[in-house]
């Protein structure tokens, strides 16, 4: 028989920045059967992952990637918290977590629980800067690499079925700046209202120089979780922009590919969601970076990439910037690569 693993801390396949970790860590762990159950009535489809609906037991377990250990009550610990943490106990010395960020919103006592289950597993290896120093200074010897959705790679197939999407909406994808976007609530705090403002005029810049601005859905998930609200109240402001959502395409692609594509041909990207700059970056294109968090910072900071945070974002003083980035490629490959060698070094702890 061979090697089971299962994805455990699992969240959504509706968020195609989680779909696509998951589709990274089944392509890298392809040797043995990679199973995961997810809270979805309907899952959507991500290659090589087996859905079930329990996890029983595996040969190892990943805790996979994302900010899946935010913690909503400020001096309290959730309940959603405590299953997560009960999710590390299954088996600590065959457990692995690889690509998470410690969120800001995991502090004090839920930190405390946390660093406590961490120093039980085979391996902890994160993606961003300041959770690493967190977790180090927690006396956690954790290995600072990159987001897990970087080992994978934009077909020209996907770019093709991408391009085919973009002309059935009336879109050219030489002249379109693709921009993601989503509601923000406790867990990462920002004006809503202020940021549609934001979106708006945007938008109407894109118009005025020429380009036609197409908001990406990338998450129809829960609660804030879901960008097509927001995306229509834009809409109703600017009647010239267009809606990209794979979720409502038919086709034999993941619908992360489909982002993947429509990212890797269009003219610009403007990433507010941490994903939409990973996949840009990883189909070999530079998109201007808007953060909100300590996960998009680490971007810009550590690979240099423009953008800035999403307080200090102007379009009309930032579109030039924006504009630039469509002259500029990304080499992936070494970072492809590092991600593949961490991914292994963490692997070779729990199969061993």
């Amino acid at each position: 028989m061979g090697l089971t693993i299962g994805l455990v801390n699992t969240y959504s396949t509706l968020n195609i920045g989680d779909a696509a970790i998951y589709s990274a860590l089944t392509a890298l762990a392809s040797e043995a059967e990679v199973v995961a159950q997810f809270q979805d009535s309907e899952p959507d489809y991500i290659p090589g992952l087996q859905i079930v609906p329990q996890i029983r037991h595996c040969d190892a377990y990943i805790s996979v990637g994302g900010d899946i250990f935010n913690n909503a009550r400020e001096g309290l610990i959730t309940k959603a918290f405590i299953r997560n943490l009960l999710q590390l106990r299954r088996s600590p010395k065959h457990t692995f977590l690889f690509g998470q960020s410690i969120p800001r919103s995991c502090h004090s006592l839920s930190f405390q629980a946390l660093s406590l289950c961490l120093r039980q597993l085979a391996a902890v290896c994160v993606r961003d800067t300041e959770s690493h120093q967190r977790l180090t200074a927690s006396g956690i010897p954790a290995i600072l690499s990159f987001d897990v959705a970087f080992a994978l790679s934009v077909s020209e197939q996907a770019k093709e079925k991408a391009k085919q999407i973009l002309h059935t909406l009336a879109i050219e994808p030489d002249s379109a700046a693709l921009i993601s976007l989503r509601t923000f609530d406790s867990m990462y705090r920002h004006d809503n209202q202020q940021f549609q403002r934001q979106l708006v005029a945007l938008s109407r810049k894109c118009c005025q120089q020429g380009y036609q601005p197409v908001l990406l859905i990338q998450s129809q998930a829960y609660g804030a979780d879901n960008d097509l609200a927001m995306a229509e109240e834009i809409r109703q402001q600017v009647p010239q922009i267009k809606i990209f959502n794979p979720f409502v395409v038919n086709s034999d692609f993941a619908k992360w590919e489909l982002v993947m594509g429509a990212l890797a041909i269009c003219r610009l990207i403007v990433a507010i969601r941490y994903h939409t700059s990973v996949l840009t970056l990883a189909s070999g294109r530079v998109p201007f970076n808007l953060y909100y968090s300590n996960k998009g910072k680490d971007l810009t900071k550590r690979l240099q990439i423009p953008g800035c945070s999403l307080e200090e974002f102007n379009p009309d003083i930032h579109f030039d910037a924006i504009a630039a980035t469509s002259a500029i490629n990304f080499d992936h490959e070494a970072i492809r690569q590092q991600v593949k060698e961490d991914f292994q070094n963490c692997y070779s702890r729990v199969i061993a």
